[in-house]
């Protein structure tokens, strides 16, 4: 019940619920308080093309890095790779069923690179909402395709404080303590903070670590992947917050 509510007051604040939040209360308010009305409208208006810009969007998921890339010499210290999911899409008949996101698809593919270089085993974790096949199981089977074989599947977390503690009971039964933890580099700051909590010792493995990058003209102009960018970065900002509340995680 709690990720339920959860979820649903996160697409009301976070775009493109917010946006629609936003104008329907300018349609609730233009009679009795028309200023209000209108200033709502451009508020919405101006939250749309602000973050469907590239450089605006890309601004906000740069604040969120903490961490650069791993190295070889340090990930060799580590004694399992953790690779966090994104979801899955399902229904698909090309892939018998379903496949992993393309976000997950960006963490495999990276962790898959380190397993190959490092040697080391790998966890996938990754939920079913509503009773439905774990995200973990496309995650093993994507795995496979980079010609890796995960070791250890946890398929029940739905957040990132659920891959946390379900990982930990899963890899310390078998002496583990001691982790490369793959997500991009917007999402790890969160993710590390969780994994330390639950008594992981964390080697942050971020994928698409930001880089210096002069935007072009054409960047400017409002697209629904920059949109989408900035969707990521202000749910990782909310996301942040309420794990503050819930579980007195920081970072």
């Amino acid at each position: 019940m709690e990720f339920l509510a959860v979820k649903a007051l996160a697409s009301l604040v976070t775009p493109p619920g917010l946006f629609a939040m936003l104008a329907l209360g300018a349609a609730l308010s233009v009679r009795r308080w028309p200023d209000l009305a209108r200033r709502l409208c451009l508020a919405s208006t101006g939250l749309i093309l602000l973050l469907s810009t590239g450089p605006v969007s890309q601004a906000l998921l740069d604040s969120l890095n903490r961490y650069p890339t791993i190295d070889p010499v340090t990930i060799k210290s580590a004694q399992a790779i953790v690779v966090l999911g994104a979801g899955a899409q399902r229904g698909l008949a090309d892939y018998g069923g379903g496949t992993v996101t393309s976000l997950a698809l960006e963490r495999l593919r990276y962790g898959a690179r380190l397993a190959r270089d490092s040697g080391l085993p790998v966890l996938v974790t990754d939920g079913g909402p509503d009773g439905q096949s774990s995200g973990a199981q496309y995650m093993a089977t994507t795995l496979l395709d980079f010609g890796v074989r995960a070791r250890w599947i946890e398929g029940r977390a739905l957040t990132t404080y659920d891959n946390a503690r379900f990982a930990r009971r899963m890899l310390a039964a078998n002496g583990i303590e001691r982790v490369a933890l793959v997500s991009h580099s917007w999402h790890l700051p969160r993710a590390v903070a969780a994994f330390e909590q639950v008594g992981f010792q964390v080697l942050p493995a971020p994928t698409l670590v930001g880089a210096q990058r002069q935007p072009a003209s054409l960047d400017w102009l409002p697209s629904a992947s920059a949109l989408e960018r900035s969707t990521w970065a202000v749910h990782e900002y909310l996301g942040s917050a309420w794990y503050r509340l819930r579980y007195s995680i920081g970072w």
